[in-house]
Order: structure tokens, then C-alpha cells, then sequence
């Protein structure tokens, strides 16, 4: 099982908010500077979010996002199910792994015991990513997972700050 990349900023967008869940509303561009995400990437990922309703947008001044409920309450389970959608673990392994499709079981926990070992395990996985919730790992868990920042913001780094001109005086 592997999750997509578009999970796993998700997860540590999650994870940065309760790590700094003092400071909320945060707003998508905070968090993304703070884990290296791309803002415009990370601003959709909200959207899905939102729409999950796992977080709810702030307006005005002090504007961003909070949790709609304590991410004590948040299971990991819930925000994978709303990134990848329900059915992470309802195919069969093999017919990803033959690239001709050349399985010919059906794809059934009934006649493939391939399929039913992968069925009991991925059950045990749902219930420990059932049981684990937002703010259980992330505390335990390295801030900055993404290495490399954006390349907007490597560019913003690197500027020199410009200075303003003094304006010139005129003598009479």
C-alpha cells in the first residue's frame, strides 16, 4: 500500500496545524512555507478538506483554517479515506502488479488466496489508522518532512531586498 503524494501533504498540513494549534487560523500559505508544500497544491488539498469537513475556513482578519472538531477526534483513517477515497485497500494486489492484467482469479477473497490474506491484513491496518488520530502523531513526528522548498519560494529566499531611492534635493 502506498499512499499518494497528495495524502501525505495533507497528513502533515494536519499535523503542522496541530502542532501549532495555538496559533490557528493558519492560512494555507503558512503551512506550506512551514512543510515545503507548493501553496497553490496545498490551497486544493484545503478545498478537499473543507468539503470533508475535517477543517473550515476563517474569514476576515484574522483568516485561515481550524479544525471543526479536536483532532484528538480526527483519525488518520478519516483524513486517507477523504485524499485516496474509500477504496485503498479493496483491489486485488495482484492485478496491479501483473501489467498485463494476466490474473485470472477474479479478483475475489473467495477464490484467490492472495486476495484473502491481503483482506485480512488491510482490515488490521484500517483499525490501527481507525485507532490513531491526528493529535497522537503529530507530536511523534519530524516537522519539515519535505525537503526541498518550492521553487517560488527558493527564489524568494535568494532576492536581495531593495532599497528605496533617496529622494534628490534641489537647491534653489
Amino acid at each position: 500500500m502506498k499512499v499518494t503524494k497528495t495524502t501525505a501533504y495533507a497528513l502533515h498540513a494536519l499535523m503542522y496545524m496541530v502542532r501549532h494549534i495555538t496559533q490557528l487560523p493558519l492560512t494555507t500559505d503558512t503551512i506550506a512555507k512551514g512543510e515545503g508544500i507548493p501553496p497553490g497544491y496545498l490551497a486544493k488539498i484545503f478545498q478537499r478538506l473543507t468539503k470533508a469537513r475535517l477543517v473550515i475556513g476563517v474569514k476576515g482578519r484574522k483568516k485561515g483554517h481550524v479544525f471543526t472538531r479536536p483532532p484528538e477526534e480526527i483519525s488518520l483513517l478519516e483524513v486517507i479515506e477523504v485524499m485516496e477515497g474509500n477504496s485503498l485497500f479493496d483491489d486485488c494486489p495482484l492485478n496491479h502488479c501483473c501489467p498485463l492484467n494476466h490474473c485470472e482469479c477474479g479478483g475475489t477473497p473467495e477464490n484467490c488466496c492472495v486476495f484473502a490474506q491481503w483482506v485480512r491484513a488491510t482490515k488490521k491496518i484500517n483499525e490501527l489508522f481507525k485507532e490513531t488520530t491526528l493529535a497522537s502523531v503529530a507530536w511523534n513526528h519530524p516537522e519539515h518532512r519535505f525537503h526541498s522548498l518550492p521553487e517560488s519560494l527558493e527564489t524568494e529566499k535568494k532576492k536581495p531586498k531593495r532599497q528605496m531611492a533617496k529622494p534628490k534635493m534641489s537647491t534653489l
